[in-house]
């Protein structure tokens, strides 16, 4: 519902759009998200044993669905005979660069694949994975992440102001939109100018958002801004909703100090195996296991969930069925510190916080601004004809980009990578494109997405 509803908002004129307030959120969003939510309440105090229960069932359906289906998994189909959480056990685990090295291999036949859209990671890591995505599964997952803001008092339709990575006008003559479809209003990450600063606080007066949702890096722009200037007249926000990229402890305080309310984060992606938040007294990840089953992988590749593990978060999704996810490396690391959180009741799977490739890198632009690089990620197809790509930062308003690219990329691609990266930042960032056949990655062999060169970054902060 929502993928076809957002098709036809888009191509609507001003009036109509603005109308779609009057249609109650749970229906704009969907059936499934009405049902998915409903579910998560009923389900929300349920013991280890209902949750193991039901994640067996859905375990062995997406098991004999992937390998009775999906060509990559029938090489296992020696194993159908045993129980579902032992035939997982014997899965390798799969990473990115296997799935983009042979798509195909991953996905239902075309004719089993309802409807279901195209979309792409981000490529925070370098390595953007074109993905398919079952329509429902973007429903279902908006339930989960009402239901963990629910945590924390948010209900569905609340007003919302968002530093959201999403294209502005090519104009920028404002960098304010609104989005009556999420009922909020939603600023750009790419313009932290005074300027613009200042038309944000002016908005949130005006609009009085109950939450701040948005990369904690732009979060924290607006607030030395209004701590800088002596601002306290801002109506009173609930919690400020943070994901997307890391953050650090002093940023969480100095974040709820001048916002004087709670910061909550999530941890989640596009490939949607993994969707963890905390909880109402924690700041622990509390992983839904409705949502999947989450391991992690040791530096001797042993694979395990149990607690004290430490190592990389290994997902298998319930989400998506077109695409199955199952034993999917994340390239992120996390320890498992709990299979219950004693404050709250739940028996979720508790990871501590969160490192890997997605930090909080920033590119400065000529005016001193500085663009979260989470902000830039494409979900399109902008990078669809680049093996890997990696920003490169020495001067300020001057990056680099390298890319590592097939045969089939011409200057077609070229330009539509140009044309993406203006409209992200406009004027503010001078690119150099550069072919390479290697792109350097860290000491453990993870793609960096930027390598930022500038001398006393963390002082302009």
């Amino acid at each position: 519902m929502i993928v076809k509803f957002k098709k036809l908002y888009s191509n609507s004129p001003d009036f109509v759009k603005q109308s779609v307030r009057l249609i109650p959120f749970r229906y704009r969003i969907g059936k499934a998200f009405r049902e998915t939510l409903r579910f998560l309440a009923e389900s929300d105090s349920w013991s280890m044993e209902q949750y193991r229960a039901y994640q067996e069932r859905r375990l062995a359906k997406l098991l004999r669905l992937a390998i009775g289906h999906v060509p990559y998994y029938t090489r296992y189909r020696r194993l159908l005979s045993k129980g579902p959480f032992e035939i997982l056990s014997e899965i390798e685990p799969i990473t990115k660069k296997q799935i983009q090295q042979n798509l195909d291999q991953y996905l239902l036949p075309e004719n089993m694949r309802g409807k279901c859209h195209v979309t792409y990671t981000g490529g925070s890591s370098g390595f953007p994975l074109k993905m398919y995505l079952n329509d429902d599964a973007v429903e279902i997952e908006w339930a989960f992440m009402i239901a963990q803001w629910m945590r924390i008092g948010y209900r569905p339709g609340d007003k919302r102001a968002a530093f959201r990575g999403v294209e502005f006008k090519e104009s920028r003559k404002s960098s304010v939109l609104m989005n009556p479809v999420y009922n909020e209003v939603m600023f750009s990450p790419f313009d932290l100018s005074d300027r613009a600063l200042s038309e944000y606080v002016e908005t949130i007066r005006k609009w009085r958002p109950k939450y701040l949702r948005g990369y904690p890096s732009a979060l924290t722009v607006l607030a030395r801004y209004i701590d800088q200037n002596g601002i306290d007249n801002l109506p009173k926000i609930k919690a400020l909703l943070c994901g997307s990229e890391g953050f650090t402890d002093e940023q969480r305080e100095y974040l709820e100090s001048v916002f004087r309310t709670r910061f909550y984060s999530w941890y989640g992606m596009t490939e949607k195996v993994v969707l963890a938040g905390e909880c109402e007294e924690s700041s622990a990840y509390h992983c839904f296991p409705q949502y999947g089953i989450v391991e992690l992988r040791d530096s001797d590749g042993n694979v395990s969930s149990d607690i004290g593990t430490e190592g990389e978060v290994i997902g298998t999704g319930f989400l998506n069925r077109v695409m199955p996810f199952i034993r999917y490396r994340l390239e992120d690391y996390a320890s498992i510190i709990g299979d219950h959180c004693a404050k709250c009741g739940r028996y979720h799977t508790l990871l501590s916080k969160i490192s890997g490739h997605r930090v909080q890198d920033v590119i400065i632009g000529k005016s001193g601004s500085r663009i979260s690089m989470t902000a830039i990620n494409m979900h399109d197809e902008t990078f669809s004809s680049v093996r890997q790509f990696q920003f490169d930062q020495k001067e300020k308003g001057k990056v680099t980009l390298y890319l590592r690219v097939g045969s089939d990329f011409d200057d077609e691609n070229r330009n539509l990578i140009m044309k993406s990266l203006s409209r992200k930042t406009g004027d503010d960032i001078d690119y150099d494109i550069q072919f390479v056949d290697r792109i350097k990655g860290t000491d453990m062999g993870k793609g960096v997405y930027l390598r930022q060169r500038i001398r006393n970054l963390a002082s302009s902060m």
